[in-house]
């Protein structure tokens, strides 16, 4: 079974169409560390977008498309 490609217009595009919604993101820092926040969308440029993290240590976290691309970063809408 062949696995499906996304490119990155498509990512973009999903990306804004969540910008300003709350989600739930899924980090992967590596060697074993996944870290999870909730935070909402602020602003998406060419290449990065910016979240607003609802979190006491930071509040605001810079992600590349190739990030969500490649499985660094996930999101997940909350209701």
């Amino acid at each position: 079974m062949k696995k499906q490609t996304v490119s990155l217009d498509l990512i973009r595009t999903k990306i804004e169409e969540l910008k300003g919604k709350d989600v739930k993101i899924r980090l992967n820092k590596g060697r074993n560390r996944i870290q999870f926040l909730k935070g909402k969308i602020d602003e998406t440029y060419s290449s990065v977008f910016v979240v607003k993290i609802y979190d006491d240590i930071f509040d605001r976290l810079s992600c590349t498309y190739q990030d969500v691309l490649c499985g660094d970063v996930r999101f997940k809408t909350i209701e």
